[in-house]
């Protein structure tokens, strides 16, 4: 994985980019913000730990997938957020996004609560032959809870049994799912608690998927502790992990660029994207910083995909306002490849295309998008993998868990906790008539009473 972080600085991007020298300059900021990385791995940034601790657990994981392998043809993941983005982003990077159309083993994911989406799919699939992992860090997602409640009447119906089918990911010790699992005897894994959602990929939350699939997780564990590994005997001012959290950092603060584009020029890379959304979006959008300061921290992340974003948002990007940093996710080799030769379609029109790989195209628009986008002097960073594979998506993962703990930490707020996303489970549970949560309501009840503007 090399990164290129030339087009963020003041010969490309000018007053928009940051000076080279600054790297340097800040060598001691920069070797701070990676001790206090290290030296919170045991409370506050645990998930740093999880590619040792996991090791631990792989053969047991693919045991128990193989198992699930003889007896299933189907796996349905049912999460929110975090508990399912990993699972997304490991199955969609890894197996491709029509991977389903050769798997034997399919895997299926239930992120929302669209009955049309959710009823469609379970409509469709041989539910006696599924399986279902229901994946809560609380024990009691609603939108989890709502889709199993789902999931059961439709298993009655078909003569299937939702506790035989089932496992249960979830707190090691409360919430509704764990007890639901004791007094049923559902086989669960535990999602430790200092592990937040969007961190949990590594943990039994994204690997039990992973396994289901074929897919080699030993591998992805490996690449994500040779990452940490070179992270910890490098240089800070050479890291590339605490690199771009001081470029957006410096951006956001001196030069109001608070949008970062998450430009991937890979199909199976866009759901890094989007698991990376919510990684920088919930760990750095705080309100206050680590001493109470109000701070109103936030880097608004934008997933975007080559070329097809070249024909939506690009005009955008190019001569918008000044407030997006782009970084480029490329993959330089293919694992299926084709090559256009001269027996095709023998039209002038067309010479350009010939003779030439099937990715020429794709890569060189990502070329020319980069060098449009600096010739503007819009700041930009390119991430290029030579290949996807299980070793090139753990180092990924790590790398970019790296990199916003140390952004939450040059920003001086907790990269780890998300509070305010509590405040609208509380008020839904309210509005969902929850007696635990009647209080709630008085909260909303001036907003009710407001004068109204709605118009047709």
């Amino acid at each position: 994985m090399l990164i290129d972080f030339t087009n963020a600085c003041e010969e490309i991007a000018h007053e928009h980019g940051i000076k080279r020298k600054e790297i340097e300059l800040n060598r001691e900021l920069l070797k701070k913000v990676k001790e206090a990385i290290l030296e919170k791995e045991k409370r506050d940034y645990y998930p740093l730990l999880l590619p040792e601790i996991m090791e631990k657990e792989c053969d047991e994981i693919v045991t128990f997938a193989e198992s699930v392998r003889e007896n299933f043809d189907n796996l349905v993941v049912v999460g929110m957020g975090g508990s399912i983005l990993g699972n997304e982003l490991l199955h969609f990077a890894l197996q491709g996004i029509y991977g389903n159309l050769t798997a034997e083993k399919k895997i299926y994911f239930l992120d929302n609560i669209d009955p049309e989406t959710n009823l469609t799919l379970l409509e469709a699939v041989d539910l006696r032959r599924t399986f279902f992992n229901f994946i809560s860090k609380s024990g009691n997602t609603s939108e989890t809870l709502l889709n199993m409640l789902l999931i059961s009447h439709l298993l009655k119906k078909a003569g299937g049994d939702l506790y035989r089918q089932s496992l249960f990911t979830t707190d090691p010790e409360k919430g509704f799912l764990r007890r639901l699992g004791k007094e049923r005897n559902v086989k669960t894994y535990p999602i430790h608690p200092l592990v937040g959602g969007r961190y949990s990929v590594l943990s039994h939350v994204g690997l039990f998927g992973a396994a289901f699939e074929g897919i080699d997780i030993k591998k992805i564990l490996a690449s994500a502790r040779e990452r940490k590994r070179h992270f910890i005997l490098s240089r800070p001012e050479e890291e590339s992990a605490l690199i771009l959290p001081f470029i957006q950092y410096k951006l956001f603060k001196e030069k109001n660029i608070n949008i970062n584009v998450i430009f991937s020029y890979s199909d199976a890379l866009e759901y890094a994207g989007k698991w990376y959304e919510q990684l920088l979006a919930e760990s750095i959008g705080k309100q206050f910083a680590r001493d109470g300061k109000t701070i109103f921290a936030g880097i608004t992340p934008v997933v975007a995909r080559g070329p097809f974003h070249q024909h939506s948002t690009l005009q955008l990007f190019m001569e918008g306002p000044f407030d997006k940093l782009i970084l480029f996710l490329v993959v330089k080799h293919f694992r299926k490849e084709t090559y256009i030769n001269e027996e095709t379609l023998q039209y002038p029109e067309l010479k350009f295309l010939r003779d030439h790989r099937y990715s020429e195209l794709l890569y060189n628009e990502y070329v020319a998008t980069k060098y449009a986008l600096s010739q503007n002097h819009r700041p930009n960073i390119s991430l290029e993998i030579e290949e996807i594979n299980e070793e090139s998506i753990g180092e990924l993962i790590y790398f970019f868990e790296l990199e916003v703990l140390a952004l939450g930490e040059l920003l001086h707020i907790n990269p780890i906790d998300q509070p305010s996303v509590e405040v609208g489970k509380k008020i839904t549970h309210a509005l969902m008539g929850d007696e635990n949560y009647k209080e709630v309501l008085k909260t909303i009840e001036k907003l009710e009473n407001l004068d109204k503007l709605i118009l047709d």
